[in-house]
């Protein structure tokens, strides 16, 4: 919210916050020192007011006359920009003179305030909290030039924003605010320079007894009064028929006794019924009158009017004359009309009529490709019908959308809708990609089946981007800024059309919506026919858009998987976005039930900091979503990325949640290492105890790089392979207030802050990737994670270039584009599996399960306030981000070579002395190959209540004895005593088996 709050300067001119920030000294108001805002009444409108309408009274507390020709009253709501301006007239104000500003007589108002009335403002002002200022231009005041043009502000009641240095009162429907000292008191202090008058009393004008302030001039006693006119702002009238409009003028102290054309006049324009004023305040009119015959086109008409004491004043009637043209020589050839901001008269077939107007459409056009034959009616729809063929006049105009780059050619107040027969039009087919401006307007069918692009916006707004296959992020596939994603930019800048829904508001029932209760990216539809419109599209920007007239007939061409696919090996890994899991919501309440809770970043600890849901509801539905996802996903190790910074307690939680639905004890939390960061969401791993061990603690680097620091946890498997997965979460690309130099958006495609993932992806290569493989004493590394960058940006090729090879596109890219992530109607991979040398030799496969980036935002677990809610307790949108799933077929560190041995034993002989039992095992290599060692003998299947002294260790609970001789050549043999502790003398027995190798 902008604050333009004033200081607590003393004397001086009004001083607010937007001079502060221009660097303006008070100096800087180009304004006059003596006129002054002296009374304000808000409440004319309202039921119980005292008065019929609102008035503004100034006043010159100076000592010299003050013009008000070029000054203007200007009006804001009271935290809102300025949204009202008023021109004063070519009036001069005496030293102590007032000046009487009323809004027009409400039906809803008290008494009325009496003449004269100085000048006449439409004005309705709000009755108890608003922002009113005199400004010395005419035109609406900006941010930018509100601070030069102000003059004297008064902000009232208690949500103003902008007021010299505190707020007035609040005034109601029966008081005023009136300025101390009869209007001569200026402190610049709203709150001390008026106070509440109760009752309201009569306002001050004109003819009032001047009040000249102490040292200011002395009575001039009456003064001249101006002329005032009466003219409409424009007149509207149709080639061949003609039409006028009424004039007149009064001054209240002399006779107006002239009227005439000043400028502007043509044939058949001309003033008739002229009579003049007969007295002092009567009223002179005059008729303008526009004969049939005048030509098309616009003529501002300049009517001046004089009196007897030589004061002369004028209106300017904006005089517009519709011929009639055909729809495509309105359109034209060129990107604008010829005929903006013109009044003309048209007729064509209405093909449909949408939430905010209608289409028309000339039924024959002109053959002309480069043309267009249809156009947009903004505006009521009411009385025309599909079907019907209509004449109608209006303004030609160009309508630009917020955002966009071109605007779209329409017509808008309409003086004119006649229906004169019924009409067809035939469709268009438009063979995707081309140029749709040249159909802008028309109904049309795209012949070319299009492919579903992006669906964020469909619950909001009933919108689908739609585009000839499945558009890819330029750098997702090329070298940011190359000629190569350059070209590709242009080629999905003209490879784009939105699927409109024709409503224009938040739709009650989502539309298009499958069977099954979505419609994902990778869904087609095919001979999609409607009207070709154009306008601002969800997400920012604008684009053509289909409002349909015939239902669209989709497929289901990207088939929902239950679970993703990958090729098979020993150990799964899988890096899972899951959207800001936070056990802490934003109602400041937690997943225990307990309130006045809040989350951490930083220092601070609060519930504005928490993401995610907003409260219980809403985190039982996400949560019920990532658990499905997680056990659809059944992978041994889980990096978790944006899950909530409070210790281990939100992945704990996550952990028994997905426990209590695959089974107790699938799964384990990897402990936290010592730095998690400082924003609020962090990274976290999740994995099998079955499948995989820790080896050590996990590792992260706390380097001030990193707010949300990378973590690394060795695990060894089965077969005593061993590998480290290293977990990350990039410096986000939005948000990029602040960002500049190499974190400034250059363009390139890759978005802000690319320097600060640079610096870190930098920091990992040189830093922390080392120690990982020092700690583990192992270099099979992969690195996962949401690196905030697309496959061929500059922080993924610096690791590339480092030795890690990019997996997604060794085993993804082959069977199509790889993406994890879709934004804009464009798709690409921010999600990456990158593997050392050692490793990627052992990397059996990878996907990405498009259970999440090709659903609609519209089917999370938001509760929405409005609208249709399809949430299903599905893995479908748990996250936006796709999970990357990598099999690895981690190379075995030892082998059971019993198979290449005879392996004899002699039978257990107790020693009465020491009551142990010992017995000779003899091994025997019977291959023709060396046996390379070490060699360990594992006694398989010991009988319980027996040990074995000595043992080496333990493999799967079985004890095993390292042989001394670390080979065995063929043919020799190896001997070995196996002594046992064996208090209940049981029978000793196990299945003896000899491995090659390390455990």
């Amino acid at each position: 919210m902008n604050m333009h709050v004033a200081t607590n300067t003393p004397a001086g001119r009004l001083t607010i916050l937007a001079a502060l920030l221009a660097g303006l000294s008070t100096s800087a108001f180009a304004a006059s020192p003596d006129l002054v805002i002296s009374q304000i009444f808000t409440g004319g409108a309202s039921g119980g007011s005292a008065y019929n309408r609102d008035f503004i009274e100034l006043f010159n507390r100076g000592s010299v006359t003050v013009a008000l020709k070029g000054k203007s009253l200007q009006y804001a709501a009271a935290d809102k920009t300025w949204s009202g301006a008023n021109a004063l007239p070519d009036v001069v104000v005496q030293p102590g003179q007032y000046f009487l500003v009323a809004g027009n007589v409400q039906a809803a108002g008290g008494a009325d305030i009496g003449t004269p009335i100085d000048h006449n403002w439409a004005m309705s002002l709000q009755a108890t909290s608003a922002k009113v200022a005199l400004a010395n231009q005419t035109a609406l005041m900006t941010a930018a030039t509100e601070a030069a043009a102000t003059i004297d502000m008064v902000g009232y009641g208690p949500s103003a924003t902008q007021y010299e240095t505190a707020r007035a009162p609040t005034p109601s429907v029966t008081t005023a605010l009136q300025r101390a000292g009869n209007g001569c008191t200026d402190t610049d202090n709203n709150s001390t320079d008026f106070a509440v008058v109760n009752p309201a009393p009569i306002p001050r004008n004109s003819k009032t007894a001047f009040n000249v302030c102490s040292g200011g001039g002395t009575d001039p006693g009456p003064q001249p009064q101006a002329i005032v006119t009466s003219c409409p702002a424009s007149l509207q009238a149709e080639q061949g028929v003609g039409t006028s409009a009424a004039l007149s003028a009064r001054d209240s102290d002399s006779i107006v006794n002239s009227i005439a054309i000043e400028s502007g006049a043509v044939p058949g324009i001309r003033l008739e019924n002229v009579v003049l004023a007969g007295s002092a305040g009567a009223d002179a009119t005059a008729t303008l009158r526009v004969d049939a015959s005048v030509a098309a086109g616009n003529y501002p008409i300049k009517i001046a009017f004089g009196n007897n004491d030589t004061q002369s004043a004028s209106c300017t009637v904006a005089v517009r004359v519709a011929g009639q043209l055909t729809i495509p020589q309105i359109q034209g050839p060129d990107a604008k009309t010829a005929y903006n901001n013109s009044v003309q008269t048209t007729q064509g077939v209405v093909t449909a009529i949408v939430g905010s107007g209608f289409f028309l459409q000339d039924p024959s056009g002109d053959g002309n490709p480069a043309t267009s034959d249809g156009i947009f009616v903004f505006g009521s729809s009411a009385g025309v019908a599909a079907g019907d063929l209509v004449r109608i006049t209006g303004t030609v105009t160009e309508y630009t959308p917020t955002g966009a780059t071109r605007s779209y050619t329409e017509f808008k107040d309409l003086t004119a809708v006649n229906k004169v027969g019924t009409g067809t039009v035939a469709l268009t087919n438009v063979d995707m990609p081309t140029d749709l401006a040249r159909f802008e307007g028309m109904l049309v069918r795209f012949t070319t089946p299009l492919t579903v692009n992006g669906n964020a916006y469909l619950g909001e707004r009933g919108e689908l981007t739609l585009s000839v296959g499945r558009r890819e992020i330029p750098t997702n596939r090329y070298v940011p800024g190359s000629p190569e994603a350059r070209a590709l930019a242009a080629a999905n800048a003209a490879n784009i059309v939105v699927l409109d829904d024709g409503i224009f508001t938040t739709p009650a029932t989502i539309p298009y919506l499958f069977a099954d209760g979505t419609v994902r990216s990778g869904d087609t539809v095919d001979d999609l026919t409607g009207v070709l419109d154009f306008g601002a599209m969800g997400g920012g920007g604008a684009a053509f858009k289909l409002q349909p007239t015939e239902t669209p007939r989709f497929s289901r061409t990207n088939e929902r998987l239950p679970a993703p696919i990958v090729a098979s090996g020993n150990v799964r890994v899988a890096s899972a976005n899951v959207l800001n899991f936070f056990t802490t919501f934003t109602n400041g309440n937690d997943a225990w039930g307990r309130t006045g809770q809040g989350c951490k970043i930083g220092s601070t600890t609060n519930k504005s900091n928490c993401r995610g849901a907003d409260n219980m509801d809403e985190f039982v539905r996400q949560r019920d979503k990532i658990v499905r996802s997680l056990q659809a996903v059944n992978a041994d190790v889980v990096g978790l990325m944006e899950i909530q910074n409070n210790d281990d307690i939100a992945v704990s939680y996550l952990v028994e949640q997905l426990n209590a639905v695959v089974g107790a004890g699938t799964y384990a939390v990897v402990p936290k290492p010592a730095a998690t960061g400082t924003d609020a969401i962090r990274v976290a791993m999740i994995y099998k105890p079955k499948s995989v061990s820790l080896v050590g603690g996990a590792l992260s680097d706390g380097d001030s790089v990193n707010n949300r620091p990378p973590i690394a946890q060795t695990f060894k498997a089965a077969n005593g392979g061993k590998f480290s997965l290293v977990v990350n979460h990039l410096k986000s690309k939005g948000g990029c207030g602040g960002a500049n130099g190499a974190n400034a958006d250059s363009g390139d495609g890759q978005g802000c802050w690319n320097g600060d993932r640079v610096e870190q992806a930098t920091r990992l290569r040189d830093y922390f990737l080392p120690q990982v493989k020092a700690a583990a004493n192992d270099s099979d590394v992969l690195i996962v994670g949401d690196m905030n960058a697309y496959g061929m940006e500059d922080p993924i090729r610096l690791l590339n270039a480092a030795g890690y090879e990019n997996q997604i596109e060794r085993f993804v890219r082959p069977g199509g584009t790889p993406y994890s992530y879709v934004f804009g109607g464009e798709s690409g991979y921010l999600d990456h599996a990158l593997a050392s040398t050692s490793l990627a030799a052992q990397v059996a496969g990878v996907t990405e399960w498009h259970n999440n980036a090709d659903e609609p935002e519209a089917i999370d677990y938001n509760i929405e306030t409005s609208g249709q809610d399809p949430y299903q307790a599905n893995p479908y949108r748990a996250s936006d981000h796709d999970p990357v799933v990598v099999s690895l077929n981690l190379a075995p560190t030892f082998a059971d070579v019993t198979a290449s041995t005879t392996i004899t034993r002699t039978a257990p002989v107790m020693n009465r002395l020491t009551g142990k039992y010992s017995a000779t095992v003899k091994i025997t290599n019977t291959s023709g190959a060396a046996l390379t060692g070490p060699l360990h003998l594992v006694l398989q299947g010991l009988t319980a209540g027996v040990t074995l002294d000595g043992q080496s260790g333990d493999r799967n609970g079985s004890p095993y004895l390292t042989l001394p001789s670390a080979t065995l050549a063929p043919g020799a043999s190896v001997s070995v005593t196996t002594t046992f502790t064996n208090p209940s003398r049981l029978g000793i027995g196990y299945t003896p088996a000899l491995f090659s190798g390390t455990f």
